[in-house]
């Protein structure tokens, strides 16, 4: 009966110990998607306002705005 018991305690120790380093993987993931993303964010937000040249907006009339943006969607594209 001893011996049963020892097992079964084991068994469930192992058995958490793998459901714990699952969840500390499945953390590390999340952490590295967020990283990419913001780092993807923060590099979409400054190639924005090195195009569009934010600072000037008003010293611009709006058919040279417009070529403005038809110049970054040609330089830069649209990405995903």
């Amino acid at each position: 009966m001893n011996k049963l018991k020892i097992a079964i305690f084991t068994i469930l120790i192992i058995i958490f110990s793998l459901i714990g380093i699952k969840k500390l993987i499945y953390i590390n993931q999340v952490k590295d998607l967020k990283n990419k993303e913001e780092s993807y964010l923060n590099e979409s937000i400054r190639v924005l306002n090195e195009c569009f040249d934010l600072e000037n907006k008003n010293k611009r009339t709006l058919k040279k705005s417009i070529e403005l943006i038809e110049y970054c969607l040609e330089e830069y594209g649209y990405k995903n």
